[in-house]
């Protein structure tokens, strides 16, 4: 394993938060689509599923952050970055089918195995991860042209798609800004956020940020709980980019802030974080996150599909399974990384 103090420690700090926050909202929604609206017990899981959506948004700015601004050689490139998905994906979606087919008992057909492979609720990120990177070299070109005003152009109207897709009113279709919608620009947002110099200090924009993540989840909260689902906040809405946003400046500049302060508490939770045993969980989690992702259904599945679990008190329950899919999924990719024929299809 890669030693904490050679990586960049709040790129796995996200990285391992946003892994952590899909299977929350994986694990919560069972609970949430089984209770009455806007009872206790319906409310709790929800919103928990509501900041869990930030989850895919992470994973995507911190894709961008680690792969725009660079030198490129085409074939290079897609073989590296198609061999680190599609063999992992390859392997897991093989033991997901057969887990499904001989332990859960679907049926046999060649409709089941499609169902798992293209449309089986997970399976989207994959998909729309292999869309991020056939377009990336060619926003990466674009960047590496136009550096911080070529991001702040493209984020401009990437702000203003969203917008338009949240209140779904486009007032000039014939402007074909949907071409700047989409989840590449949380791509260019983790870069320009990852490399932008702001004129406040790192302590400000900790603040900052810590404020635009509290504010804009108080929104995402009213709307979800008005609109009585879980996935209320489209995925590419104003009110999760905010909450991206202020999460992924918190972080950073939360890690900023420490390192240049050692002294101060802040500072000295920090370094005990990043130096203990916890910062090694952290990065491990981090390494971990692409197989995690694609194995904690298995979990998820054989919990709620073998017991009537979900139907019960989600302030107990929801804590407990959560915690078994955390730690089962995780130590599976963990163990397969240990054992050498698996380690480069695991997803570690």
């Amino acid at each position: 394993m890669d030693k904490v103090k050679d990586r960049i420690f709040y790129f796995d700090e996200i990285r391992a938060l946003a892994i952590l926050l899909v299977l929350l909202v994986h694990t919560s929604k069972w609970f949430a689509v089984n209770q009455t609206p806007h009872t206790l017990f319906w409310i709790f899981p929800t919103y928990l599923g509501s900041i869990g959506n930030l989850g895919v948004q992470l994973f995507i700015m911190i894709s961008g952050a680690l792969l725009l601004n660079r030198d490129y050689e085409l074939k290079s490139f897609f073989k590296r970055r198609f061999s680190r998905i599609l063999i992992p994906f390859a392997f897991w979606i093989f033991i997901v089918i057969i887990f499904r087919i001989f332990v859960l008992g679907d049926p046999l057909e060649i409709s089941t195995i499609l169902n798992l492979v293209l449309f089986k609720g997970y399976v989207w990120f994959i998909w729309m991860l292999i869309g991020l990177y056939l377009f990336l070299p060619v926003i990466n070109s674009f960047i590496k042209e136009y550096k911080i005003r070529g991001c702040e152009f493209f984020l401009a109207f990437w702000l203003l798609t969203i917008i338009l897709n949240s209140i779904g009113y486009y007032p000039i279709e014939n402007i074909e800004l949907r071409y700047f919608s989409g989840f590449l620009g949380y791509m260019v947002l983790g870069w320009y956020l990852s490399n932008k110099e702001f004129r406040l200090s790192d302590r400000s924009l900790m603040i900052a940020g810590a404020l635009l993540f509290i504010i804009s989840t108080f929104f995402s909260f009213y709307a979800t709980n008005h609109s009585l689902s879980i996935g209320t906040i489209y995925k590419l809405s104003i009110v999760l980019a905010l909450q991206a946003t202020g999460l992924y400046l918190f972080i950073k500049s939360a890690s900023s802030y420490s390192e240049g302060n050692v002294s101060s508490l802040t500072g000295r939770i920090y370094s005990y974080i990043k130096n203990s045993w916890i910062g090694k969980v952290i990065v491990s989690i981090s390494l971990c996150s692409y197989g995690m992702y694609l194995t904690h259904y298995i979990f998820i599945w054989t919990i709620t599909e073998t017991t009537n679990i979900m139907y019960r008190n989600p302030f107990k329950w929801v804590p407990v399974i959560y915690l078994i899919v955390v730690m089962c999924s995780w130590g599976l990719i963990w163990i397969c990384s240990r054992i050498p024929y698996l380690k480069k299809i695991s997803g570690a």
